[in-house]
């Protein structure tokens, strides 16, 4: 009868599939939240010349421009009088995690502002795009917030 010999080539066989079964449980158990920026990217690059940079040059070339303040209670966007939008929205991006995204329409009070409560904003780093419709006309500003909450 014969009796089983472990020797260092065993140590290594098992070491390394250890180490490989090791890995692949990584793998697999890793939690991907992949969070596309958006679903329909090829689509919105085909209109991103005759959409947003037309847009984002009409801003460039108004007089008065709305103007983003960081207040305690949120973010006021204060629009000019001479300013009055048919209709647009507020979008805050939050990168890291989809679910910390802001889509606000753009309903304008009567002092022609819009605020963005403290209490939907977490601390971070926010792309915000203001879109807004006038006569027709789309306008876009973009801009990069930065939120700490007072």
């Amino acid at each position: 009868m014969s009796k089983f010999k472990f020797d260092w080539g065993h140590g290594i066989a098992l070491g390394l599939g250890s180490f490989m079964i090791f890995i692949l449980t990584l793998i697999f158990l890793a939690d991907d939240t992949g969070d596309l920026i958006s679903e329909e990217y090829y689509e919105e690059s085909l209109v991103f010349q005759e959409e947003k940079i037309d847009a984002r040059n009409r801003v460039k070339h108004l007089d008065d421009k709305p103007e983003i303040i960081d207040q305690a209670n949120g973010y006021n966007i204060q629009f000019p009088e001479a300013i009055v939008p048919d209709s647009g929205q507020v979008y805050l991006m939050r990168g890291a995690h989809k679910a910390n995204d802001i889509l606000l329409p753009l309903d304008l009070n009567s002092r022609n502002s819009i605020l963005i409560p403290a209490a939907r904003l977490t601390d971070g780093e926010y792309d915000m795009e203001l879109t807004w419709y006038q006569e027709g006309k789309p306008y876009i500003i973009e801009k990069t917030l930065k939120w700490n909450m007072p």
